[in-house]
């Protein structure tokens, strides 16, 4: 048997606004409207016989959302070293779904607002002080109410039409830093779920042996994290800059142990050394890595994408050579993964390139 699948989503979308900078501040204001319609076909055809035989579609053929949002934004200059921030936004969205052969057909209405608040604090000409505070909500999607069948991890997903919004309070952070020879920055966030949607085994297998699972509103995840970034010029041609990210996460469904977070990226992080000294050639040196994951949702453990032990640590070596030639010609030469490492990003459903050679000739005018 040979499978056809086709997936469309349409988006017409409509914006206005209206907005005002002036010595005390800034502010804007706007509404916003759009349309998403999704197609979705699928059929299977015999190769022996060449008869084709039409299929539930992945998403219910002619599934609708419907979003109209009010929103606006301000930010003030409330002292000479002080800024503060504030916005809301006030949204509805409908989402309909036609019947299909396995589920019936389904309407959800929401309406709710999201906001933040920020802060800004101008310690000295180098340093500043940065906090922000929202919460927010996300509407279930066609997605979400109604991808059907059979789905990653040797599941089969059927429609839930009775789910609810996500929502979400976070709050974030951090301090920079800008001299003349050195940059830094250190942001720590947090965010809090409630009502997330997750997806939960019903207890029945499909003739084919799939676990039959269900979208719900179930899931309550805590994630913390930070980023960090610095760079510092070593002289006037040499610099370094280094960015690391660390995130960790635990949801919890009633009824069942704490675990970790679905799809959370280890530890990970960049190292880049660059040669500008104003002329026609410049060199960039980089180590890419990722530390190793194996905090592992039940999820996560039975998706054939992850191994279930765990996803290895992996770093990498590239460089990259750029010359500016006469006439608004550029050529560059480069190398990655210099050693040709195996390794796998956390959650992806491939192995990365292996050694991997770049070359370009540009020209502008």
């Amino acid at each position: 048997d040979r499978r056809y699948e086709s997936n469309r989503s349409d988006l017409y979308g409509l914006v206005a606004s209206g907005s005002r900078v002036s010595d005390s501040g800034s502010w804007v204001a706007g509404v916003e409207a759009y349309l998403d319609e999704v197609s979705s076909r699928r059929s299977e055809e015999n190769l022996v016989d060449g008869q084709v035989t039409v299929l539930t579609p992945r998403f219910p053929d002619g599934s609708e959302i419907e979003r109209f949002a009010l929103f606006g934004n301000t930010e003030r200059y409330v002292s000479e070293r002080n800024i503060l921030s504030g916005g809301l936004r006030v949204s509805h969205e409908n989402v309909s779904l036609p019947a299909t052969p396995v589920s019936v057909a389904a309407s959800v209405d929401v309406t709710d607002t999201s906001g933040d608040i920020g802060w800004i604090f101008n310690a000295s000409e180098d340093w500043q002080v940065v906090a922000n505070a929202g919460f927010g909500f996300r509407a279930p999607n066609v997605f979400d109410l109604g991808t059907l069948g059979n789905r990653p991890g040797n599941r089969f997903n059927i429609p839930n039409p009775e789910l609810d919004s996500e929502r979400v309070i976070q709050f974030d952070a951090g301090v920079r830093y800008s001299g003349d020879r050195a940059r830094f920055e250190l942001m720590v966030y947090t965010l809090d779920y409630s009502d997330r949607i997750t997806s939960v085994l019903t207890g029945d297998v499909t003739p084919e042996g799939r676990d039959v699972v269900q979208s719900v509103n179930a899931a309550d995840s805590t994630i913390r994290g930070f980023e960090g970034g610095a760079g510092f010029d070593i002289s006037d041609a040499i610099s370094v800059d280094a960015v690391l990210n660390y995130t960790w996460s635990e949801q919890r469904v009633p009824g069942s142990p704490a675990e970790p977070g679905d799809r959370i990226p280890p530890l990970s992080g960049r190292l880049n050394v660059g040669y500008d000294a104003g002329g026609d050639v410049r060199l960039d040196a980089w180590l890419r890595f990722a530390g190793e994951q194996d905090r592992l949702s039940a999820r996560d453990a039975g998706d054939i994408r992850i191994d279930p032990n765990g996803t290895s640590g992996w770093g990498i070596l590239g460089a990259r050579g750029t010359w500016d030639v006469r006439g608004g010609w550029q050529f560059m030469l480069g190398i990655d993964n210099v050693l040709d490492k195996r390794y796998r990003v956390h959650g992806s459903g491939l192995d990365a390139p292996g050694r991997n050679f770049m070359v370009s000739l540009r020209k502008t005018w």
